[in-house]
């Protein structure tokens, strides 16, 4: 039996071969995508697909802290203002006379007391010294033609049936120079070779006190 072979190198089956495989071509491009654009989109679509997962895998990972919070429309919230520091209203600086009237009284009555010493003999002017103060009164006692040397210049001095403070008019304290305003009644007699001369009187006179050494004294005293 004979056996029919096709000429394969026939040039009618070559045509015909490629024929098929133009169409073949044709319908691969129609139907999609060729090799070479799947693997072009491949390699450019796994980057990106590689930061997205990466992007994923750290929001998965954030700690609760690290989780950013939505803005807030309240405003945030003010500090406590800081206590006011406490204020001091100092004291008023007390109203320190040095003496009370009481006392102030008490240096007049005691210069009054001691008269009937200083302006008769022996007009000792050291008792004098324990009751005033250096200054006018004081200069009057001591002087030349003062009233201690007028008296022992023409033999004369004073004696006192009574002298006293019947009030108070007026006092003003200072720590240095307080002043008293009393009324003052005097029962005296002036003793002189011309012989004795009476007197009864009532009269205001201010006093002004000074501290000396610790001591307050009468520093002048003048009839109002």
């Amino acid at each position: 039996m004979k056996i029919f072979k096709p000429d394969l190198y026939c040039p009618k089956s070559v045509k015909h071969n490629k024929v098929a495989m133009n169409k073949l071509i044709a319908r691969q491009r129609e139907s999609g995508f060729t090799n070479q654009q799947a693997i072009f989109v491949l390699l450019l679509l796994f980057p990106i697909g590689l930061v997205v997962l990466g992007l994923v895998v750290m929001l998965l990972r954030r700690t609760p802290d690290q989780v950013v919070q939505p803005p807030s429309n309240n405003p945030p919230a003010q500090p406590a203002p800081a206590p006011a520091p406490p204020t001091f209203t100092p004291a008023p600086p007390p109203q320190n006379s040095g003496l009370d009237e009481g006392q102030a009284r008490a240096v007049v009555e005691q210069w009054l007391s001691v008269k009937s010493q200083i302006f008769a003999p022996p007009y000792d002017t050291n008792v004098a010294d324990r009751i005033v103060a250096e200054g006018p009164l004081w200069t009057d006692l001591t002087k030349t033609n003062g009233s201690i040397d007028w008296l022992k210049s023409n033999n004369s001095y004073y004696s006192y049936n009574s002298t006293r403070v019947n009030n108070v008019i007026r006092f003003t304290p200072s720590a240095t120079m307080p002043t008293l305003l009393v009324s003052v009644t005097e029962d005296s007699v002036l003793h002189s070779p011309k012989g004795s001369d009476p007197s009864v009187s009532t009269s205001n006179y201010l006093y002004t006190l000074k501290q000396e050494n610790g001591v307050w004294k009468v520093w002048d005293y003048r009839k109002q």
